[in-house]
């Protein structure tokens, strides 16, 4: 996921977001009594139709209906409509229990909520791009199936066919390789050095392929990985310039918005393995389920990650027909629609998760 598609979906999703009265309608606002230059907040979402709802937890306005996602926190300076953020001239207050934000903002913001909601969904919220890391390479071979088969040559045989497809629906897709190598010749190394191509590239997705190994020739089936706790330092930077200013009010947000780009990537990695899981069960095989794991490419990365592990070479079936070119064509078809069925999920909730 790009920084400022994370952005667009955090701010929409769980962070600050107001509205506007315009001068005509400033006669009938109700200003709150120990504050004659702010706006109860809710009083406009009122008159746009919007939902209110406040987390208790964390404390954030929610106003949200007629595609259009607000969220509003006291003390934050910071304010977005969907795609749009919006500086506020000072700091959102609660004001006798309500959310309020400054009078002066609210032309500018009233503004873009009228363009937000006549806005229709658009293809603003498909992904751009994916990375996808087939495992192993080089050196480092990976399993060996029970027929011989090398871990390594499976894994990007479904990755090349993946990227095609994807690449048929006008994603950009990376890879951490494209050829037999190894990214160093240290494994610890190479490990990071995938993490790092996510990294730079900060795709939508970054989907690592591997083949699993077990002493017990009869198991089979495919297993999803996700890391739920990754380190602080892997949360993304927030530069100042994507918020406008760089005062101390700024550097909180920051702060906050990494909490929340941290929160915000979990609940969209779980989704999508949610996906995963839902299209290999068209495969032959079975489905060992979602499964959680501190494998370094998936917790060194800072975007939505998962360890695919498609299938056990150590079943002598099952590494046959993982040899067999049309059957990792159907991997690679499942893996692919279960991007794009996740694609239209996010279009469908105009980039916001559950």
């Amino acid at each position: 996921m790009s920084l400022f598609r994370v952005i667009t979906l955090l701010f929409g999703a769980t962070f600050l977001i107001p509205i506007s009265l315009s001068a005509s309608d400033n006669t009938n606002t109700n200003y709150a009594s120990d504050t004659s230059n702010y706006v109860i907040l809710k009083q406009l979402a009122d008159k746009y139709g919007l939902q209110h709802e406040r987390d208790q937890i964390t404390g954030r306005e929610i106003f949200s209906g007629n595609g259009t996602k607000m969220v509003v926190c006291s003390g934050m300076l910071t304010v977005m409509i969907n795609n749009q953020i919006t500086i506020l001239k000072d700091r959102a207050k609660l004001i006798n229990g309500e959310i309020s934000i400054p009078a002066a903002d609210f032309p500018e913001i009233e503004s873009k909520l009228k363009a937000a909601q006549t806005k229709h969904v658009t293809n603003e919220f498909c992904f751009k791009k994916v990375v996808l890391d087939p495992g192993h390479g080089g050196d480092f071979t990976g399993a060996r199936g029970r027929n011989g088969t090398l871990e390594k040559d499976i894994n990007l045989k479904i990755a090349l066919k993946l990227k095609a497809l994807l690449e048929e629906k006008k994603i950009t897709v990376i890879m951490t390789r494209t050829t037999d190598i190894h990214l160093s010749p240290n494994l610890n190394e190479d490990l990071e050095r995938r993490a790092e191509v996510a990294n730079r590239e900060q795709p939508d997705l970054f989907i690592s392929i591997h083949c699993n190994w077990t002493n017990q020739a009869s198991v089979r089936g495919f297993e999803i990985y996700y890391c739920n706790e990754k380190p602080v330092s892997q949360a993304p930077k927030v530069k100042a310039e994507h918020l406008g200013k760089t005062d101390k009010y700024d550097q909180k947000t920051r702060e906050i918005l990494q909490d929340i780009l941290r929160d915000e990537y979990k609940q969209e990695t779980a989704e999508f393995a949610e996906e995963v899981k839902d299209s290999f069960n068209k495969l032959p095989t079975e489905n060992r389920g979602i499964r959680q794991a501190n494998f370094r490419v998936i917790k060194k990365t800072t975007c939505p990650s998962i360890l695919v592990e498609v299938d056990f070479i150590s079943n002598r079936t099952t590494a046959k027909q993982l040899s067999e070119d049309a059957y990792r064509q159907q991997i690679a078809q499942r893996l692919c629609e279960s991007v794009l069925n996740y694609q239209q999920k996010i279009i469908r909730t105009e980039g916001f998760t559950k």
